[in-house]
């Protein structure tokens, strides 16, 4: 995994005092993000590219030589590993759920608000995450219990399928794995091991009854490549193994949990 100091963020808005602003904002949230590169419009950003090592596009829809829809199309095809984050007023809402359905990462609604954008470069962290590391790991400075729980749920959701290491993950927020395991058992109820097990349960039973995907493939997608340890922990949390789920008849379901 390649360690970098900070994701590098490319604004693209033909606004200069609001491409100015959002800078700003993101400087502000020391969230591990650093604005790099500001640009015009979508033509002067794919030439950046040519030069610049960019993690996180924010680009406005409408802007004069390139809109942002042709951008983040563009970005999709040669640039992959780039998210891509839209902005839009409510007038171009239609065109901000259109590229989401174009591989678009995400979008903010103008005006930003801190909230929105404290939350959505949250959640494209956890997908950054899976190919770089941070030197210094900035996320949770100077965040309180609940923000490190409620940071804890989101990447548990969105690495479920992966292989999860508590260990090492309290290790970048810098804590040890007892304290967050401290933290859960007081905000959540529970180990964050046990919640990471129920998720993949509950996404099991879904694959179960939803799909006709082996028993096999059915544990490798919610996080168990061993197919035995799959169907036993399967057992232990529903009282029968992934076959007999399958098979159950629907008024029974409820009971086996």
């Amino acid at each position: 995994m390649k360690k970098i100091k900070h994701y590098n963020i490319m604004l693209v808005e033909d606004e200069v005092l609001l491409r100015q602003s959002l800078a700003r904002h993101i400087d502000a949230l020391e969230s591990g993000y650093k604005v790099v590169c500001q640009v015009p419009d979508g033509q002067a950003a794919l030439e950046a590219l040519r030069t610049e090592d960019i993690h996180l596009i924010i680009t406005d829809i409408r802007m004069p030589v390139m809109d942002g829809l042709a951008l983040a199309k563009n970005v999709h095809d040669r640039y992959p590993h780039i998210l891509t984050i839209v902005l839009s007023g409510y007038a171009d809402f239609e065109y901000a759920q259109e590229a989401l359905r174009q591989g678009v990462f995400d979008y903010l609604l103008k005006p930003v608000s801190r909230e929105k954008l404290e939350s959505t470069l949250g959640k494209a962290s956890l997908l950054l995450e899976k190919h770089f590391q941070l030197e210094e790991d900035t996320a949770m400075v100077g965040k309180d219990s609940q923000e490190i729980v409620d940071y804890v749920l989101l990447y548990i959701r969105s690495h479920y399928m992966d292989e999860v290491d508590f260990s090492e993950l309290s290790s970048r927020m810098g804590f040890s794995s007892a304290y967050l395991t401290k933290l859960f058992n007081k905000y959540v109820g529970h180990t964050p091991l046990k919640y990471l097990t129920d998720i993949r349960i509950h996404e099991a039973k879904h694959l179960l009854l939803n799909t006709s995907l082996p028993i096999r493939e059915v544990g490798e997608k919610v996080g168990y490549p061993d197919q035995f340890h799959f169907s036993k922990t399967f057992r232990k949390l529903t009282g029968v193994n992934p076959t007999a789920y399958r098979q159950s008849p629907p008024e029974t379901r409820e009971d086996l949990s």
